[in-house]
């Protein structure tokens, strides 16, 4: 374990990097290159997240049934095929069947195929381990956005991209076949067995597992309004150009910060409970923005809770549903969750920008996000407090004693 997490680590880093952050630095030149309006550049990426949530539920059983190294492995190769095609492209549509590509590699290259390989691996320490990978993957738009931004100034989009694609052949395939060890595909195939337990299918298909769905999916759609819009709209909100980057720059540091106190915290606080204090975290934030009227300091402060509710958050996505369902295979588990979260991160921008269309103001903009933080709030903790949730556990606790 002592080198699987470090080498699951700078892959991660990478793939993030290529197939994720890259985008908000490449849109512009490509978009200037080809002629194409922010609307249809801004489509592509969001055919690869409705890609990537039709296709993850297929990708979490292969996980379960292959093992997560298998698919990480693929995940690589896809990737970089994506990136390929995304170099070459010279039209509107070859720019979505290239994005198309991206999403098909998603699911197999990002967190959730690396969390479930740490769950085959060790799940006894699967806590301490999906948090200890998210500090890793908190540096990826630290490193890729100046990365990016210098490479195509050097040497163009195109040549970036075929600099990431091989990237992800040279690097990231390398780390995932010689260092992740055989036994993250054995123990799938025992985990998989696992699943067939009695009722354990039946149970999570109902109230429970919709409830944190329908919260995750709820609190992504912040996310994902405001990893695109976020600077627009500090502006909106009397904020100059400078300060709003300046209060943008805060969050990267404060994901890792988030990180590094659940780690210290671990021992002390459920997932549930720590899915409270981020989606909670998220509110308070949103309440600042809506309060800070150009008022730079409050910015900050909305900037820090928004940093530590999103580092989190991530955390409590592969921790949460292993702990409530403790006896159904996590790759199975966390593909069917991605589907709501990645069509939620998929339709926020673009529903966002609707409604700003529309002549909304600042306030009520911030408003609507701040509604669906609470319903994720109250979804969340009704999915964890639940009699049906805790009737999920008791049943799989005594099937595991039996």
């Amino acid at each position: 374990m002592i080198y699987v997490i470090p080498a699951l680590g700078f892959a991660q880093i990478a793939s993030w990097g290529s197939l994720y952050y890259s985008f908000a630095v490449l849109s512009k030149p490509i978009q200037a290159e080809l002629h194409l309006s922010q609307p249809e550049i801004f489509g592509a990426f969001t055919l690869a997240m409705l890609t990537s949530s039709l296709t993850a539920p297929r990708v979490g059983k292969a996980i379960d049934r292959f093992g997560g190294k298998r698919v990480l492995c693929m995940g690589s190769i896809a990737a970089a095929a994506a990136l390929l095609a995304m170099a070459g492209v010279g039209n509107l549509w070859t720019v979505y069947l290239a994005w198309a590509l991206a999403g098909l590699a998603m699911p197999m290259a990002l967190y959730d195929p690396a969390f479930a390989t740490l769950h085959q691996i060790d799940a006894a320490r699967y806590r301490r381990s999906v948090s200890t990978l998210t500090l890793f993957g908190g540096f990826a738009s630290t490193v890729f956005w100046p990365l990016t931004t210098f490479l195509s100034g050097e040497l163009g989009w195109r040549h970036t991209l075929m600099v990431y694609a091989v990237m992800q052949l040279a690097i990231c395939l390398p780390l995932h076949t010689f260092v992740l060890p055989r036994m993250a595909g054995r123990s799938a195939t025992k985990a998989a067995a696992g699943a067939s337990a009695p009722g354990v299918s039946l149970e999570i298909a109902r109230k429970p597992f919709y409830l944190l769905a329908c919260a995750f999916a709820a609190a992504m759609m912040v996310f994902g309004a405001l990893s695109v819009h976020l600077l627009t709209l500090l502006q909106a909100g009397g904020l100059s150009v400078g300060q709003a980057v300046m209060v943008a720059s805060l969050i990267g540091p404060m994901q890792v910060t988030g990180r590094v106190l659940e780690l210290a915290f671990a021992k002390r606080l459920s997932a549930a409970k720590v899915g409270w204090i981020s989606v909670g975290l998220l509110a308070v934030a949103l309440t600042l923005l809506a309060c800070s009227q150009g008022t730079i300091w409050l910015g900050i402060v909305f900037a820090c809770c928004y940093g530590l509710s999103n580092g989190l958050l991530t955390i409590v996505r592969g921790l949460l549903p292993a702990e409530l369902f403790p006896q159904v295979p996590v790759g199975s588990l966390l593909g069917k969750l991605a589907r709501p979260t990645q069509l939620s991160m998929a339709l926020a921008p673009v529903g966002f920008a609707a409604v700003a269309s529309s002549g909304m103001a600042f306030t009520g903009r911030v408003l609507l996000l701040l509604c669906l933080a609470l319903l994720s709030l109250g979804l969340l903790i009704w999915a964890t407090q639940s009699r049906s949730t805790k009737r999920v556990v008791a049943n799989t606790a005594r099937q595991a004693e039996a």
